[in-house]
């Protein structure tokens, strides 16, 4: 049983586009609130791809590392993570160059981390918050931290 208001808004959602570029499942897809409004979307095999939403294909495609389980972009930088199942977290530009990682270490003093299960940017500070399926989760800045 629909009321009114469900009725209209199921009447304004149509697909615009559809992209089938990827060769395997998507992560993330994103859409940027910026003016162009470009769509960044990345698959398991770790193709990031950028696309206009007014053409049929890609405008930009980096590769990073393959087994991505997470991606998110920072809303202000222009930065974005890809955390992978092999316990491995790298930041990127928006011209695709590593800017950091962060890896599994093993040893007495190194930290460890699990395989991960989401990324998320603070909206206006360079801090990245990890989730790993070992039921930590993890702050990660730029910044160094004050005692």
């Amino acid at each position: 049983d629909l009321d009114k208001s469900n009725v209209s808004l199921l009447c304004l959602c149509s697909r615009v586009m559809t992209y089938r570029e990827h060769g395997a499942w998507v992560v993330k897809a994103h859409l940027q609130k910026d003016t162009d409004g470009n769509v960044i979307s990345v698959s398991v095999n770790g193709d990031v791809r950028f696309f206009e939403p007014r053409t049929p294909d890609s405008i930009n495609v980096l590769q990073t590392v393959k087994g991505l389980t997470a991606l998110d972009i920072h809303p202000q930088a222009n930065l974005f993570a890809c955390g992978s199942m092999n316990q491995f977290i790298a930041v990127y530009n928006a011209n695709g160059d590593v800017i950091s990682n962060i890896k599994y270490y093993d040893g007495f003093m190194g930290q460890r981390i699990g395989a991960i299960s989401c990324l998320a940017f603070h909206p206006y500070w360079p801090h990245l918050a990890v989730g790993s399926n070992d039921y930590y989760m993890s702050i990660y800045s730029a910044e160094k931290r004050l005692r």
